[in-house]
C-alpha cells in the first residue's frame, strides 16, 4: 500500500496560475475551473495530481481508465482511491480493493448520525469525550468502506456496522465485502482507509507531493 498527500495552503489558485493546469488531463482542467471557490478548485486539482501519479507510478494514464456503473474509476493492474476535505488531498493505492476518506474535524452535524448510523454507532459516539472526532471517525470510516465496495453513496449507510474494537474498528454486519481498518488523525483531519487485506500505515508512510516543483 502507498499513500499520497497534498497540502493545498502551499498551492496557487489555478487560474492564477495556468502553468497548474496542465499537470492534469484536459478532463480533469475542466472539472477544475467549473468550480467557483479557489480552495475547490485546488482540492479538484490536488485530486487529478495524486491520480496522475498513482497510474504514472503503475506504468499506466488516464486512457487506461474504466468507469464503474456508479462513476469509480477503475484500471486493470492497481487499486486506488482518492479523496479531498479541509486543507489535504489524499490518495491510496494497493493490490487489492482499497477505499479512503478524510475530513476535516469541526462541528458534527449529530442528525447524520442519529438518522443513519446504527445504534451501537450511535452510542460510540454519545459516550465519547469529543463526539465531533468520534464522529468524523465513525463517517471517514464509513465512506472509505463504502468507496472501497465500489458502491459509493449507494451503500446506505445503516446497512452496515463499524465495530469498536481494543485494538481499533473492525466491520460487524455488512452485506457488502470483508475488510480491514485503518485511521490517522493529522493536523486537524480525520484520514481513514478500508482495504480487503490487513495492513498497517503511519504518518511517515505519506509521500508528500511537491506540486510547486511539477510546473
Amino acid at each position: 500500500m502507498k499513500l499520497y498527500r497534498i497540502h493545498i495552503i502551499h498551492m496557487d489558485d489555478p487560474l492564477q496560475n495556468q502553468r497548474l493546469l496542465e499537470l492534469v488531463s484536459p478532463k480533469r482542467r475542466e472539472k477544475v475551473i467549473r468550480y467557483r471557490m479557489p480552495d475547490d478548485r485546488k482540492r479538484s486539482l490536488g485530486a487529478g495530481i495524486i491520480l496522475r501519479e498513482i497510474l504514472r507510478e503503475n506504468g499506466l494514464n488516464e486512457s487506461d481508465l474504466r468507469y464503474s456503473e456508479n462513476e469509480k474509476p477503475v484500471a486493470d493492474s492497481v487499486f486506488f482511491n482518492v479523496s479531498h476535505a479541509g486543507d489535504y488531498v489524499v490518495g491510496v493505492s494497493s493490490d487489492c480493493e482499497v477505499g479512503c476518506d478524510i475530513e476535516k474535524i469541526r462541528k458534527a452535524p449529530m442528525e447524520i448520525a442519529q438518522r443513519h448510523f446504527q445504534a451501537m454507532e450511535s452510542a460510540y459516539i454519545q459516550v465519547a469525550p469529543d463526539r465531533d472526532k468520534a464522529f468524523f471517525t465513525l463517517w471517514t470510516l464509513k465512506e472509505s468502506y463504502m468507496k472501497m465496495t465500489g458502491k459509493g453513496m449507494s451503500l446506505p449507510l445503516d446497512s452496515f456496522e463499524i465495530v469498536r474494537t481494543t485494538d481499533g474498528f473492525a466491520l460487524g454486519k455488512s452485506p457488502e465485502k470483508p475488510c480491514f481498518f485503518q485511521i490517522m488523525e493529522f493536523d486537524g483531519h480525520m484520514f481513514s482507509v478500508s482495504n480487503e487485506k490487513d495492513f498497517a500505515m503511519a504518518e511517515s508512510d505519506f509521500e508528500d507531493l511537491p506540486v510547486a516543483e511539477m510546473i
